[in-house]
């Protein structure tokens, strides 16, 4: 028990790192440099990944939901004038996402991957972005809307028709990225391979991965 406990703290903390890899890494590629580290956020941020990957394990009830939710919002109101109000919405609105897989029912397997591998992660990162460079840019929010979209994507392959549908669908959507000018031509021929390669070792050599594993080596793809 002490090791798997271990081991989600361990995920807890990489899946904390995982929402700053696209944000830092575009800040430095395009020299945005001007940034400052902000205490509370990243206690804000920790805890949205903690929850996601430990506690929501332990099937938390809704007196626990209503504390976690009370140390929030006391670090929202120590960082009222130094945090902008909308990051701390956004960044409440991801736990609440994340508090409503718990109810949602047995049946609700893909709902709850939607929310926690692509809207969690997607605006956790808009959210980082948007606190460390003042500002957030078309050209950052809709390629790591695909590539996450695309690694979710992934985890939904099971080798059916509609599933082989949903990768021409995401390669389509590349390109057409690509066209508007969001993503170069390289990066949507990298994802395009990505996501092909990756659906079909999962069919037929049986190589799955957990959507955070497919979601860092997307968001580095980003870079390219």
């Amino acid at each position: 028990m002490d090791k798997l406990k271990s081991k989600k703290l361990l995920l807890a903390l990489i899946e904390f790192i995982s929402y700053h890899i696209f944000p830092f890494l575009f800040i430095f590629v395009h020299g945005l440099n001007n940034y400052s580290i902000h205490g509370f956020l990243i206690i804000m941020v920790a805890m949205v990944a903690l929850y996601k990957e430990f506690i929501l394990t332990l099937n938390p009830n809704k007196y626990f939901h209503l504390l976690y939710s009370a140390i929030y919002l006391l670090l929202a109101i120590l960082s009222i004038h130094s945090l902008n109000n909308f990051v701390m919405i956004l960044i409440f609105a991801q736990l609440v996402f994340l508090y409503l897989i718990r109810y949602l029912p047995k049946n609700s397997e893909n709902i709850a991957s939607l929310i926690a591998d692509f809207i969690v992660p997607s605006f956790m990162s808009i959210a980082l972005a948007f606190t460390y460079m003042h500002f957030i840019s078309i050209t950052f929010i809709v390629p790591l809307l695909l590539v996450n979209l695309a690694t979710v994507l992934i985890n939904y392959f099971e080798g059916a028709k509609t599933d082989y549908i949903e990768l021409i669908s995401i390669s389509g959507l590349s390109f057409i990225l690509f066209l508007l000018g969001y993503i170069s031509l390289w990066t949507a021929v990298v994802i395009i391979i990505f996501v092909m390669i990756m659906s079909l070792l999962k069919k037929y050599k049986n190589f799955s991965q957990p959507n955070l594993f497919y979601r860092i080596v997307g968001n580095l793809i980003l870079i390219i």
